[in-house]
């Protein structure tokens, strides 16, 4: 049989193609429209506008170009009719205005005509002025233009006369804040009536949190760069024991800090929401469900970040485990973006249960946005971990002393260093070197080196795995020494000691250990019980771990690891054993990827979802930039007992160091030290242009000759010499 011909399908009024068309016909007439006021040029058609329109052919472009971009866009943007009846009322009312103050003498003057409301207003105003006079007729106009204002901006005429009548005198009012009033239906006389409710509806009756940060206004201080003063020390502790110098506290040495300015990170980029796409997801998820037999209703949407959360009201007798079971028939009729639909049964504090699915346009939450919600609020955390947004918007900043451990993990990919340079930012946006140390551990090699050089570090960031447990050891005894030095001022925790000094005399040590697979798989049996130690007894001398792994396995995070580590992110994994072992709970397996994560410590007892907060390279290279370019002159002190720690051990005692034991570089560095009467490892390896370890065995052999001073803290040492003779006779006269 002859094969029939397919017919062709033809384009007619109701086609995409024509519509776009005329879109962009009407896209066209609006932009001549709207520059025929400005153009000076003698053309046909620009002079018969001027002389129909005059000066309100600017206005009528509005509503034109409203309905060309409709048109183009599919009808996705500029769906208002409302707002295009506004604008179209509100172009022929100040045509007629603009008549009104015409010389009657000179209204059919072409010249008049165009530098008034043209033709079309001439004629109105001499309808309106014949029939009711002027006065009436301006009055009129004023009124008609309310309206018309009205059906712009969605702001309904009881409330304008309200505003009117009683205008409050609140600071924080503002023109966004009064238009984003909504008049609220009565009556739901159907589905799409009653979304629109809830979409519509304020934030104490429905989660609807825009994307945009909400948050008050960072106040602006008189200096840009925030210059953070320390006071000085106050008082010394009186010492019941015997005298220890290791004791003593050192005093501070960045008393002039500037912190890095908010203009160093990246603007955010926002979507705008489509609320439409919201409501159809709504009826598609109740249509679903009673197909099962499940009678459900949607009675909130909380729009998140890159989350939409329905929550469903369910009757009285269905199982919530009947819902749960839909999950994956619930992404096929969404037809959700990577096929993930998680379902949170029963929502925390509510009787509904929640249906979570991808956000078609989702708005990532930038460090800028975090930073200026934490400045604000400053005060309220030692330690803030700068997380990110909840699925309903809201900023979620947690106090690292309180949870006091952090554990992280994830698969590779799905944000976890990014999640952790964005804690370490929040912490260099608001504590100083002399608030904060960092101990930073990175098996990679790349993620955590660019923060070398920083005041912040007691030491260059560990890469070699072999040397971990000597720098856990190190913080052991560091611990035991706060311990020693709390029990001696009579205080139970760091806080209360630095209260009492008056400054941080004892400053937060936070370890980042970047990945702790590699970790534990070399060095396992030996760093497992140090982090067990460090974890149980850290937090009243402000010790805090912060560890992160890509392999969320029994073998790398142990039963021991997760009973004194309380907090835990989960970003997204492959499997629900994996979220077991990271949670104690499954979900992890359903989320995002790209920051989409789950935060659980002792205060929650059902994990929250949150999406991370997003810190491009550049801005965590631009704040260490800005850091590091107030330490030109002064340099970097690292802790040279880590160093020693880190190297020999820190138990091992440093021999007697003899002439023929020290360095070829051991005179050069007594003259350095001589010609700038100062003494450190950082100095030495600048000058002598050699490693940070033989810069650090250089100095135990100057303190050995007597050269120098013993380390007191973070206080540079004393130069106890006036010439290199003074040392290189003795050894001459001992030899």
């Amino acid at each position: 049989m002859p094969r029939k011909k397919k017919k062709k399908r033809g384009v007619n009024i109701q086609s995409t193609e024509t519509k776009i068309l005329f879109g962009m016909i009407l896209l066209i007439g609006g932009l001549m429209l709207l520059v025929t006021p400005f153009v000076k040029d003698s053309t046909v058609m620009f002079d018969e506008i001027r002389h129909f329109l005059g000066f309100s052919a600017l206005v009528f472009s509005l509503p034109i170009l409203f309905v060309a971009f409709n048109l183009i866009t599919r009808g996705k943007k500029f769906t208002s009719i409302r707002q295009i009846v506004g604008l179209t009322i509100s172009a022929f009312t100040i045509a007629t205005l603009l008549a009104i103050w015409m010389d009657p003498d000179k209204m059919q003057d072409r010249i008049e005509l165009s530098n008034s409301g043209g033709i079309l207003g001439r004629e109105i105003h001499l309808l309106l002025n014949g029939i009711v006079g002027q006065f009436i007729e301006i009055i009129i106009i004023l009124l008609i233009l309310i309206v018309a204002f009205s059906l712009i901006t969605g702001t309904t005429l009881e409330q304008i006369s309200d505003f009117v009548a009683e205008p409050k005198d609140d600071d924080k009012f503002s023109l966004k804040k009064f238009f984003s009033f909504t008049d609220k239906p009565k009556k739901e006389q159907d589905a799409e009536t009653r979304f629109e409710k809830i979409l519509e509806s304020s934030d104490d009756e429905v989660l609807d949190i825009p994307i945009q940060s909400e948050d008050e206004p960072l106040v602006q201080k008189e200096n840009p760069q925030e210059i953070k003063n320390i006071p000085q020390p106050q008082k010394k502790i009186k010492s019941t024991a015997k005298t220890d110098d290791d004791l003593q506290p050192s005093d501070p040495q960045y008393t002039n800090w500037i912190f890095p300015t908010l203009e160093l990170l990246k603007e955010p980029e926002r979507q705008s929401q489509n609320k439409d796409r919201y409501k159809k997801d709504a009826l598609v998820i109740e249509s679903t469900l009673k197909s099962f037999g499940i009678d459900g209703k949607v009675v909130q949407i909380a729009i998140g970040p890159t989350v939409v959360r329905y929550s469903l009201s369910i009757s009285v007798g269905t199982k919530v485990s009947r819902i749960r079971n839909l999950g994956n028939d619930l992404a096929l009729a969404l037809a959700s973006q990577n096929s993930s639909v998680r379902i949170e049964a029963p929502i925390p504090g509510t009787s509904y249960i929640g249906v979570e699915i991808p956000n078609p346009t989702p708005n990532y939450v930038y460090i800028k946005d975090m930073v200026k919600k934490l400045k604000s609020e400053e005060d309220l955390y030692e330690l803030p971990l700068l997380l990110g947004k909840d699925i309903t918007g809201r900023t979620v900043i947690k106090d690292l002393t309180k949870i006091p451990h952090l554990l992280v993990a994830g698969a590779t990919g799905t944000g976890k260093s990014v999640g952790v340079n964005s804690i370490i930012t929040g912490f260099l946006y608001t504590k100083t070197p002399d608030e904060v140390k960092f101990i930073m551990i990175d098996p990679k090699m790349v993620e955590l080196s660019l923060y070398n050089g920083l005041p912040h570090l007691l030491n260059p960031v560990i890469t070699d795995m072999e040397l971990v447990g000597n720098a856990l050891q190190w913080c052991i005894e560091e611990m035991n020494r706060r311990y020693r030095v709390l029990k001696q001022a009579h205080a139970k925790k760091v806080t209360e000691y630095n209260k009492s000094m008056g400054y941080s005399a004892m400053p937060y040590i936070v370890v980042i250990i970047d990945e702790m697979a590699d970790l534990m798989l070399t060095v396992g049996t030996d760093v497992e019980a140090k982090i067990q130690r460090l974890a149980q007894m850290g937090r009243a001398v402000g010790v805090h771990l912060i560890l992160a792994t890509q392999r969320p396995s029994a073998q790398v995070i142990t039963g021991l690891i997760k009973a004194n580590v309380p907090g835990r992110i989960a970003y997204s994994v492959a499997t629900a054993m994996e979220s077991r072992i990271i949670l104690d709970q499954v979900g992890a397996e359903t989320l995002l990827g790209n920051g989409d994560l789950l935060y659980k410590d002792n205060t929650t007892p059902k994990s929250i979802r949150i999406q991370g907060t997003l810190t491009d390279t550049k801005d965590t290279e631009s704040v260490i930039t800005h850091i590091k370019s107030q330490m030109k002159n002064s340099g970097v002190q690292y802790s040279d007992e880590l160093t020693d720690a880190i190297e020999k051990g820190p138990s091992s005692q440093i021999e007697d160091s003899t002439t023929e034991e020290r360095d070829p570089e051991f005179e050069k560095a007594l003259d350095v030290i001589l010609a700038a009467n100062r003494a450190s490892a950082s100095y030495l390896q600048r000058r002598l242009k050699i490693g940070y370890n033989k810069a650090a065995r250089l100095m135990e052999q100057l303190e050995k000759a007597g050269a120098i001073s013993s380390q007191d803290g973070s206080k540079p040492r004393d130069v106890l010499i006036s010439s290199s003779q003074q040392i290189l006779g003795k050894d001459t006269a001992n030899s």
